[in-house]
């Protein structure tokens, strides 16, 4: 089904940006391709879009919707939050080439989920999930060859949440996808504030792969490190976002938290990998301000990042945006949720953005 939403040329014209980024040229616009309306119950509490298939899931009702470019519905599904033929809450789900979808549920279940979205196996991650929030539509695995990179801590009964976790323990989790064996993968960059003996408020990882190159980053730290995936992982490099104004809780060596002088911290919201580099959608955050009280935080930005050419100047997209469900290059058209307290009406749809960039004229 397909609507176009009364607002939205209003809301989503054409975005200019200018042409002065520290290494690319070109001037780009962001337009509005289409606006797919899905029937839906409920929020999305996690969602992916890959080729020519999007899918969207909701905890409360154990749906999972597969729907097309056109936003006709491919498919859809229910599934119990427990027993055997059940995932409990999925706050990450990764479509596979072959339409099939990997599932990661909080209580360490790993789904795979076929083309009609039925419930194919499911096998547990040997030890307790040690980042227990309820954090929704995460990207926190990825696929390559034949296995599963996953953020997972608790092995060995270790916590996230304790000072310098990330510094001295391994990132990821590998999981043969033929055998089942797991083990630990991939360690922190150098470069990382997480190297620091200091608190920090906790993050939460994103990753994204594409052939043999692995981005990860943490929400809260304005870097994105690239690995090496067919050199076991190696660190490669370390790339500044380039945002003055990325607002960050610095490290503390007694955790105190926010004292009061952040009102939003920065935060990297999406990563996407590329074939000839990545993208990022990232919200600046925003300090306390005693003389002037904000009616409203600032929007997401989005920009790419190419090995010989540099940054992209950022484009500012709409605080209406939710979240982007992917990034596939510049010449693609890419998808975005919108935030539905921004919408009039129930909630049994779900309003998807079909966008482009394109060089502006």
């Amino acid at each position: 089904m397909k609507s176009t939403y009364s607002l939205l040329p209003a809301l989503f014209a054409a975005l200019l940006i200018s042409s002065c980024g520290p290494q690319q040229h070109d001037r780009y616009e962001v337009i509005v391709l289409d606006t797919l309306s899905i029937p839906f119950e409920g929020e999305v509490h996690a969602a992916d879009y890959e080729g020519n298939r999007g899918i969207i899931y909701n905890y409360r009702s154990g749906n999972y919707l597969a729907f097309d470019s056109t936003g006709s519905i491919l498919v859809s599904n229910s599934l119990p939050a427990e027993g055997k033929n059940g995932l409990f809450y999925v706050n990450g789900l990764k479509i596979l080439p072959d339409g099939e979808v990997l599932a990661h549920s909080i209580k360490g279940e790993i789904g795979l989920l076929d083309q009609n979205l039925q419930l194919k196996e499911k096998m547990f991650m040997p030890f307790p999930n040690g980042a227990m929030d309820l954090k929704r539509n995460v990207q926190i695995m990825a696929k390559w060859q034949d296995a599963l990179l996953l953020f997972y801590p608790g092995r060995d009964n270790k916590s996230p949440y304790d000072k310098g976790y990330f510094r001295d323990n391994h990132l990821l989790e590998k999981v043969n996808m033929n055998t089942g064996e797991i083990a630990p993968f991939l360690q922190l960059s150098p470069e990382s504030k997480y190297q620091e003996d200091l608190h920090f408020e906790q993050p939460t990882p994103l990753i994204s792969v594409r052939d043999n190159q692995l981005y990860f980053a943490f929400n809260k730290e304005p870097l994105v490190h690239r690995y090496d995936l067919a050199n076991e992982g190696s660190w490669q490099a370390s790339i500044s976002l380039e945002t003055p104004d990325f607002v960050q809780i610095k490290g503390q060596s007694i955790p105190l938290g926010n004292d009061g002088s952040v009102l939003a911290e920065g935060e990297i919201t999406g990563l996407f990998a590329m074939d000839n580099g990545f993208a990022v959608s990232y919200l600046e955050g925003l300090l306390q301000d005693p003389k002037r009280t904000p009616t409203s935080l600032p929007g997401q930005q989005l920009k790419w990042f190419i090995p010989d050419k540099g940054w992209s100047t950022p484009i500012s997209l709409p605080a209406e945006l939710l979240f982007l469900l992917n990034f596939e290059g510049i010449e693609s058209p890419f998808y975005a949720i919108l935030n539905p307290s921004y919408l009039k009406g129930g909630s049994n749809e779900v309003k998807i953005l079909k966008l482009q960039v394109k060089p502006s004229l």
